[in-house]
């Protein structure tokens, strides 16, 4: 039985290089996707945005913060305007590059967590919708 202070994170199995060269890869085939380009198409800078996306996905992997940054994934694929057949098209094109760059083993274990945030992504994005859908004004009756 391995004692958790043994254990070796995901994040530590890829490797940062790797994290790099997927987030990077990733993000270039989104930026020529037929379905995903256009609501990426908010991201100014791509090299920061890489930057910053490869830190996120190191720490979401199990590895120790190297920045620090504030994140908004809601909000900002909120304000992309996220939609299950968009998530379900990110997913599958993340799953592409993930074994593309990565043993099946560590592309499988990385996409659970795509999945899992995926899916709380879309969640966030159904009650944000929800919300705005139910949000009365008052009528001005004058």
């Amino acid at each position: 039985m391995i004692k958790p202070v043994d254990r070796i994170s995901l994040a530590m199995r890829i490797g940062m290089p790797s994290v790099d060269k997927v987030v990077d890869d990733f993000y270039n085939r989104i930026q020529i996707h037929s379905t995903l380009s256009e609501p990426f198409s908010i991201v100014g800078h791509w090299d920061e945005h890489k930057v910053k996306i490869a830190e996120f996905w190191w720490v979401a992997l199990g590895g120790k913060p190297t920045k620090s940054y504030s994140y908004d994934p809601v909000g900002k694929h909120f304000a992309a305007g996220l939609t299950e057949n968009l998530l379900n098209d990110w997913k599958a094109l993340f799953l592409e590059v993930l074994t593309t760059h990565l043993t099946l083993e560590l592309a499988n274990e990385w996409r659970l967590r795509v999945e899992m945030i995926g899916e709380n992504l879309l969640r966030q994005n159904d009650r944000l919708n929800e919300r705005n859908l139910n949000h009365h004004y008052p009528v001005d009756t004058k």
